[in-house]
């Protein structure tokens, strides 16, 4: 009878340590769920903030795309008159390559500008071979 005493005195000391490890573990539980409860208690006011925030940013991005707008039709005509003058010197520049008086005139069969540019690249050489 005495061992039975003895294995019951053992059984109800491991159930109080796991009744008291089993209650520090709720205590800790309660303490989490405490703290996210207050978190939560705070989120609309968090949101509330970031919502105004995120508006005050749309409302500026619209202004500054507003005025980029105004000033790109203001630039507008000044891209076009850039566009008609570089046509109006490709046309003339086009013009003056057409014109006889320009183009060079043929020596017997070769073209003037040949032996000159074949001079040009013999002294050229020579410069760079010494």
């Amino acid at each position: 009878m005495v061992v039975l005493g003895i294995g019951v005195l053992i059984f109800s000391i491991a159930f109080a340590v796991l009744v008291g490890y089993l209650s520090y573990t709720l205590y800790a539980m309660t303490k989490v769920i405490d703290g996210v409860g207050d978190t939560v208690e705070q989120l609309p006011d968090q949101l509330d903030t970031i919502f105004k925030e995120t508006e005050n940013i749309l409302h500026e991005s619209n202004q500054t795309l507003t005025d980029l707008n105004e000033k790109m039709r203001t630039l507008s005509p000044l891209f076009y008159a850039v566009e008609d003058v570089t046509e109006a010197t490709r046309g003339f520049a086009s013009s003056l390559a057409s014109n006889p008086i320009f183009k060079r005139k043929q020596a017997s069969g070769e073209d003037a500008g040949e032996s000159e540019k074949s001079a040009f690249r013999s002294r050229l050489f020579k410069r760079r071979k010494k």
